[in-house]
């Protein structure tokens, strides 16, 4: 398979390098339709559909390029191809054992693939990923989170006096954006939401006795320094949305599927080996 991104790899080049025989200068040709025949090569029809399937073949850097800009190159490709493999059925390379080894690897890889996404693919569709996203957020506990400002002194006696400040009537987030020590200080000192868990103990404490609109009365000491806490809202929050899951449930089912894809088989076969104490049976 790696040889095969090779040869497309090198097939594909001409396309950016420049080829003299490549339709130099010419415009961009619109596609043309699927049953359309492009080209003749000793005998052998090009399609529109044989360029299209070429096209989805290249690197992702050529797919970048629009298909219409590009179209007459990939017709060369193609002429090209069909050329060199030609010649190589002339020069007797197709009955060669090493072509033959490759070909029945590449042959067996093909059909594991496609076998595979003929098992797997239906259990991949987004209403079965849903589903299974339904089932889990289902027992999942709810768990309540906080969202809270803090602004974070090096000292109690600062963050005494910061607090009379704010008591005073000065601005939560104005203050911790000119006072604060810590990263957050840029964002007035807004931490987001957060668990209980997620928090040293003795910040996580002072954060959930406190109500939506309330502040610490006293600095909360931590090894990080002296926080004077706000908390803006409470909510009883549940899993991540499913669009943030979906690739995550979407590998965990492919490889699902994919064990008992082979365990089933692996149960009906008759697998030897030769192993230590004369012939053993694989499950």
């Amino acid at each position: 398979m790696k040889r095969s991104a090779l040869i497309v790899a090198a097939l594909a080049l001409p396309l950016i390098a420049g080829n003299p025989a490549a339709g130099q200068g010419t415009a961009p040709s619109p596609a043309a339709p699927a049953d359309a025949v492009v080209a003749t090569v000793n005998g052998q029809e090009i399609t529109g559909a044989d360029v299209q399937d070429f096209f989805e073949t290249l690197p992702p850097q050529y797919r970048q390029m629009p298909m219409e800009q590009i179209y007459p190159q990939l017709v060369e490709r193609l002429i090209d191809q069909r050329l060199l493999a030609g010649a190589a059925r002339s020069s007797g390379v197709a009955d060669t054992p090493e072509f033959k080894k490759q070909m029945k690897m590449l042959t067996d890889g093909l059909l594991q693939e496609a076998y595979l996404k003929e098992q797997i693919g239906p259990q991949l569709s987004e209403e079965r990923l849903r589903e299974e996203y339904r089932r889990r957020t289902a027992l999942e506990p709810k768990r309540e989170e906080v969202r809270a400002r803090h602004i974070l002194l090096k000292t109690r006696e600062v963050a005494v006096t910061v607090i009379a400040e704010l008591k005073g009537g000065a601005d939560f987030a104005k203050v911790a954006e000119e006072k604060s020590t810590g990263p957050s200080s840029r964002n007035g000192g807004d931490l987001g939401f957060f668990a209980r868990e997620q928090m040293v103990p003795p910040f996580s404490e002072a954060a959930f006795a406190l109500k939506a609109g309330e502040m610490t009365d006293e600095p909360v000491q931590t090894q990080f320094g002296w926080h004077v806490i706000k908390v803006e809202e409470r909510r009883m929050a549940g899993s991540r949305p499913f669009e943030e899951m979906e690739e995550q449930l979407r590998q965990e089912i492919s490889e699902k599927a994919y064990t008992e894809t082979l365990q089933g088989l692996r149960s009906k076969a008759k697998i030897t080996m030769p192993g230590s104490s004369g012939i053993q049976r694989v499950q």
